[in-house]
């Protein structure tokens, strides 16, 4: 009897698994196939940003606040009546704002304008030096840019930019504020605004409206 109860117990545990409900092999392939692929994508995702570069930093000034300003000698391309070369180191005594600058930048193109009109209220009187540097441009083209934009200011050429080197420019436009000492006492790495001009004649000793 013990015997036949065991037996019937058996087929029927057996007839409640076989009614249990499978999962296809396929699917279960499916399945570990996608496990897998997602585990390749996280480990390439991984990979990536380990190999990709930092995201670009903040341009920074070659030349740093408190510290000599490199000497040039440069010829005169465009901007100024005169055509002579002009030296750094000879217009100690009077504040000089360098700015570097190409004929391509927007914000360069953008700046002119008000370098001019600041140019013509204070440093033609002497207040102090304003000079633009470029590098990358024909030479022809920065004399037609300076009549394009009725500059006045001197335009300086640097053939082998070896002055943009030595201020460590990797952006333009980039200002420098020099005070008459020759000392490096403000750097601007943007177009100029106002205020920052402000700020920037400001720590070479020379005040103007904002």
């Amino acid at each position: 009897m013990a015997r036949t109860q065991r037996r019937e117990l058996e087929v029927e545990l057996a007839e409640q698994y076989a009614q249990l409900p499978r999962r296809p092999r396929n699917r279960q392939r499916l399945v570990t196939l996608i496990v897998f692929a997602a585990i390749a994508v996280l480990v390439g995702l991984y990979g990536l940003l380990v190999l990709l570069p930092s995201p670009a930093q903040t341009p920074i000034a070659g030349v740093a606040v408190g510290k000599a300003a490199p000497n040039f000698t440069l010829p005169i391309l465009g901007g100024a009546n005169s055509t002579g070369p002009i030296t750094l180191q000879a217009l100690r005594g009077h504040p000089v704002v360098v700015n570097f600058w190409s004929e391509s930048c927007i914000p360069c193109r953008a700046e002119v304008p008000y370098l001019q009109r600041i140019y013509a209220q204070y440093a033609s009187h002497g207040e102090f030096t304003l000079l633009g540097i470029n590098q990358a441009d024909p030479r022809e083209d920065i004399a037609t840019f300076g009549r394009q934009f009725k500059v006045t200011y001197p335009l300086l050429f640097d053939k082998d930019s070896a002055v943009n080197t030595a201020y460590g420019i990797t952006a333009v436009p980039t200002t420098y504020f020099i005070n008459g000492n020759g000392i490096v006492r403000a750097v601007s790495i943007t177009q100029l605004t106002p205020t920052l001009m402000k700020q920037g004649l400001a720590a070479v000793g020379i005040n103007i409206p904002a």
